[in-house]
């Protein structure tokens, strides 16, 4: 009897500590599905544009290249990386009006000279970092430090940005200062040839950043 009664309380016991123990449950070694730790951001390449301005004794000429394709990394409302291609063959003159002339400029562009696009067709920059600031609505609240590869040639460069989000995207703004010969492009450059006169052309080119993005 004495038997019976201890084996009713071992069980009893056993019961008891059960129900104060946790039940099993899946493994939560993965995040729920609605639970995203980053996104991915597309480029919309019809409304981005990429402008340029290179200017000369005397002149100056406005543009644009259009995006290939590309892609922004975001993590907590932060650009952490992505890549932007660019088309080197639509390279674009937008102030001559004479389309002869328009045509000479950006086949020389286009040329050996310059980007020599037939033989480099795109070129790359890779968002490595951003570092974010708290500044007044309008004004640029973001560095981006990155690596521009153009003629096969890899610099790294930083410029400031306005970044501005919604909740399926983000648009990316500002302006960059390239000077061209450090990816070897040197023709008609007043720091390599010299007596150039009026065919003299700066070594800086300008570029407008305007960028839109949406969530993939």
């Amino acid at each position: 009897m004495k038997k019976v009664l201890i084996l009713v309380e071992i069980v009893l016991m056993s019961l008891l500590l059960s129900s104060f123990l946790p039940k099993n449950k899946k493994s939560n070694n993965h995040f729920p599905k609605k639970v995203q730790i980053s996104d991915v951001y597309n480029i919309d390449i019809e409304k981005s544009k990429v402008n340029w301005t290179c200017k000369g004794v005397g002149k100056q000429h406005t543009g644009y290249v259009k995006i290939q394709s590309g892609k922004i990394n975001i993590d907590t409302k932060t650009i952490t990386g992505g890549f932007v291609y660019i088309n080197m063959k639509s390279i674009t003159n937008t102030d001559i009006t004479d389309a002869g002339f328009n045509k000479n400029l950006v086949d020389h562009l286009k040329s050996k000279d310059f980007f020599a696009s037939a033989t480099y067709p795109t070129s790359t920059f890779k968002i490595l970092k951003t570092e974010r600031f708290d500044v007044a609505e309008g004004k640029p609240n973001y560095k981006i430090y990155g690596e521009l590869t153009i003629k096969n040639t890899k610099k790294p460069i930083e410029f400031l940005s306005t970044i501005s989000y919604t909740k399926k995207s983000i648009r990316v703004t500002g302006d960059i200062v390239l000077n061209r010969t450090e990816w070897g492009i040197t023709y008609n450059s007043g720091n390599y040839f010299q007596d150039l006169g009026d065919k003299l052309i700066e070594d800086n080119i300008n570029l407008s950043l305007d960028i839109f993005a949406d969530i993939q």
